[in-house]
């Protein structure tokens, strides 16, 4: 999420080294445990943008996601927690007129949970590629302007694929905005594109281009890049650094972040 949605898989090369044992050795060596399934994410954002108001509404995310990620599937929960200041709900990463333009506001937004089945590498073509459901649930207060108390439903397809020194990879996806005579929205198609490069052996960088159809009859579709830094600092830790820019009135203007990943 989810405020500002990431519908990127963020490529991350993994380099470790091995050790070979001597085919004489009689010192019996016990099986590496299994990696642990589970880890955290925990995340700030903040954005602003006119949204085609008057005024712009900036936007402090602070984010938790608790992730279990099995070979072939992957289940996530995201609680956030906002801080709104100006007259626009965000609502799929745009924004809607429905608050006080000198308002604020802040407090829960609204929880995502999420599964993903992992298809794999796909011969011959070589591609990663998954399937994601993910359910945005009311838990904002809407009537501070929070959300909009309306159950969200997204469905998306990602793949990618690992060249030497470059991994592009792609998202298509539809959502399923719950709407009322408050909020009228649309159901509508959503997309990513881009790459991702290695530039030490911890730290991989990369871009994408972010296109989300308009969620409002007479409104803007939304587009966005983002360009984005991640580092492996050891086994268990990684930092993601990134920044946004927005090129229509549903987009917001510009927008930074970063988080720290902890696999247990």
């Amino acid at each position: 999420m989810n405020t500002h949605r990431l519908p990127l898989c963020l490529a991350l090369t993994l380099c470790a080294s091995s050790a070979l044992l001597a085919q004489d050795s009689s010192v019996p060596v016990a099986p590496a445990p299994a990696p642990s399934p589970w880890r955290i994410d925990a995340l700030a954002n903040y954005s602003s943008g006119d949204y085609g108001l008057a005024q712009d509404t900036e936007v402090y995310v602070g984010l938790l996601n608790i992730v279990y990620d099995l070979p072939s599937w992957r289940f996530q929960a995201g609680i956030p927690v906002l801080h709104i200041e100006g007259p626009a709900t965000i609502v799929d990463g745009g924004g809607i007129a429905n608050r006080p333009p000198d308002s604020s506001e802040t407090g829960l937004g609204d929880v995502t949970l999420s599964g993903t089945y992992k298809f794999g590498t796909l011969t011959p073509a070589a591609l990663d590629t998954s399937f994601t459901t993910m359910v945005k649930l009311p838990t904002a207060d809407e009537d501070r302007g929070l959300g909009t108390g309306l159950v969200d439903t997204y469905v998306q397809f990602d793949v990618r694929r690992a060249y030497e020194h470059i991994t592009p990879f792609a998202t298509l996806g539809y959502r399923f905005l719950g709407n009322n005579n408050t909020y009228p929205l649309d159901d509508g198609f959503f997309a990513s594109v881009g790459a991702s490069t290695p530039v030490t052996q911890a730290t991989t960088v990369g871009a994408a281009l972010n296109w989300r159809e308009k969620i409002v009859a007479g409104g803007d579709d939304s587009v966005d890049t983002m360009v984005f830094s991640q580092t492996t600092l050891d086994e268990h830790w990684r930092v993601l650094v990134y920044g946004i820019a927005g090129f229509t009135d549903a987009a917001p203007d510009f927008g930074f972040g970063g988080g720290v990943t902890y696999k247990f």
